[in-house]
């Protein structure tokens, strides 16, 4: 007697489909009705539940007709949205049609998944090579880095704009170019969903916001040759990290429910003296009733004064807080520290790396070594790390004015730093 998969239980048709690709068990499943049963959209979901979707016609045209009712496309959880910079950038998208395709994918999400909403929305931009096949960049080809400011600018519109229009929630995570090197969006863009979606409750249940900012893009190519160079607006990076950091309180209301923040500020251009910065702004932590209990948060690279970052810590109440290669332009980090240690904290676990107190960098009183050799003076490690037993130690920290030795360690230290945050003059 033959045996056939339809008298298989369908637990062990489950695992032999891992062995399988998509294409195979969609034509498995055309092969009678008891297969069709038992390879249910439960084992389906896995491989529609992620999808990267170029921003141009043809893979959203994609994208909508296979989220519609029926498709399998309709299971998608994790959505990436892309935006492609190439060496080419004569070539204007249609922003419109764009809109109109992920809008109609999105809807067709809320009308016909089955949880009516995406689990996470993640916005990237890639360069692509218009000379090479394989999507790499050529030597001295490719977009200024003005130009993939303005992709990311242009994917967040897009994507942004179908949320708004196909009031599609999303739950878990919002990435918007996280983890991207040399890719970031501009502050003031981001805190326009603070107006956008002031009045839905598309982000009321999302759980983690992961963001890449700098300071905005200004044209100011009679200041430089190179289009490549971008010079940051007149307003100093410590007064955009303070608008930055009320921004975020004020997001809060749109996003009760988070429990993670992690934001990373890019460089665009040296720090300009806070002089001629123009008025004087304070975060005020008193203007929103909501306030936060985060389980984490991460704070990368920015330019903020001692006071404004305190307020802000206190208020989103971190159970974590990770703090890297911020720099206190106006103060220094002891009010801070006294704040984690305190017995009013709810601080269980922090990580502080390289943070800085003007130029200098904070060299913790702690066993251990520097990460590079200075003139004369042996320092600390740059990196404290404690959690619950710890936490409530007082932190001893130092900094010194000798100048660091010339070393790979400290060439290779600069050189990650600019890589990852941006021009720096240290």
């Amino acid at each position: 007697m033959k045996h056939s998969l339809e008298g298989l239980p369908v637990e062990l048709v489950g695992h032999i489909v891992t062995l399988l690709d998509c294409r195979d068990i969609l034509s498995l499943r055309l092969t009678s009705r008891t297969l069709s049963s038992k390879l249910s959209q439960n084992f389906l979901a896995r491989f529609f539940a992620y999808k990267h979707v170029e921003l141009a016609r043809g893979p959203l045209v994609n994208m909508a007709d296979m989220t519609s009712q029926g498709r399998p496309g309709r299971l998608l959880q994790h959505c990436t949205i892309i935006g492609v910079a190439g060496n080419d950038m004569s070539n204007t998208p249609n922003f419109d049609e764009d809109v109109r395709l992920l809008t109609k994918a999105f809807m067709n999400l809320k009308q016909h998944s089955p949880s009516a909403r995406l689990a996470s929305l993640r916005l990237s931009v890639i360069v692509r090579s218009q000379h090479s096949d394989d999507g790499t960049l050529e030597p001295n080809a490719g977009p200024s880095r003005r130009d993939i400011w303005a992709i990311a600018l242009r994917t967040f519109d897009v994507a942004i704009t179908a949320l708004q229009k196909s009031q599609l929630p999303v739950d878990e995570h919002l990435d918007m170019f996280g983890g991207i090197l040399g890719c970031s969006l501009a502050f003031n863009t981001l805190l326009s969903l603070n107006r956008r979606f002031a009045s839905t409750p598309i982000f009321s249940s999302l759980k983690k916001l992961t963001v890449s900012l700098s300071s905005p893009c200004i044209d100011q190519k009679e200041r430089t040759p190179d289009a490549a160079v971008i010079i940051p607006d007149r307003s100093s990076q410590m007064m955009h990290g303070t608008l930055l950091l009320q921004g975020l309180l004020e997001m809060l209301g749109l996003m009760p429910g988070l429990e993670g923040l992690d934001i990373h500020w890019y460089n665009i251009g040296i720090e300009e003296s806070t002089t001629d910065a123009g008025p004087t702004i304070h975060l005020n932590e008193s203007r929103h009733s909501i306030l936060a209990c985060l389980e984490t948060c991460n704070l990368r690279g920015l330019y903020v004064n001692e006071s404004d970052l305190l307020r802000f810590i206190k208020a989103v109440h971190p159970e974590a807080l990770i703090i890297t290669d911020v720099c206190l332009v106006l103060g220094t980090w002891t009010s801070i520290f006294q704040y984690l240690t305190s017995s009013g904290s709810p601080v269980t676990y922090y990580h502080l790396d390289d943070v800085r107190e003007g130029h200098n960098l904070v060299h913790f009183d702690v066993p251990g070594e520097s990460k590079f050799p200075y003139l004369g003076v042996t320092m600390g490690p740059s990196t404290l790390t404690r959690r619950i037993n710890e936490v409530k130690d007082m932190i001893r920290f130092g900094m010194t004015s000798r100048r660091p030795l010339g070393s790979g360690q400290r060439m290779r230290w600069r050189n990650s730093k600019i890589l990852e945050f941006g021009p720096s003059k240290d």
